[in-house]
């Protein structure tokens, strides 16, 4: 029982890129989902109050924003990426600037150095970086 040719011929670049989006899309899910379900920010253990001086009131709309644009669409370019699809590649470059811009922001707004920004803003590096390797942009083709 071998390994079927459609898999093989992928390279790890691409494997590690369909993971490293594959996170993402789970994780922001989740935080969004939590957001939704709790716009206060309790199921997280965020305080309302780092929202002062934004224009957000709760944390619904980032929640919304957060579960779309850094969970749902994600977890689609992952799909597309599996099925070499030609657009998953311009998704995953854009996933990985999503991704920078939404630190970017959050850091703006609440400031820089909470929680995960760190980790997150070298994830949304790495996953441009692996996406613009020669051998991902072969392998999409």
């Amino acid at each position: 029982m071998g390994i079927s040719t459609q898999h093989q011929d992928r390279p790890l670049a691409l494997w590690a890129l369909i993971a490293t989006i594959g996170v993402l899309g789970v994780s922001g899910l989740a935080g969004g989902g939590q957001f939704i379900l709790a716009p206060s920010g309790r199921l997280i253990g965020i305080s309302p109050t780092l929202l002062a001086g934004s224009p957000f009131e709760s944390y619904l709309v980032p929640g919304v924003v957060l579960f779309s644009i850094l969970g749902v669409f994600p977890l689609v370019v992952v799909y597309g990426l599996y099925r070499r699809k030609r657009w998953a590649w311009p998704a995953a470059i854009a996933v990985g600037v999503a991704l920078v811009v939404w630190v970017l922001v959050e850091g703006i707004v609440i400031g820089f150095g909470k929680r995960l920004q760190y980790p997150h803003l070298v994830q949304g590096v790495v996953i441009v970086g692996l996406a613009v390797l020669p051998s991902v942009r072969a392998a999409l083709r």
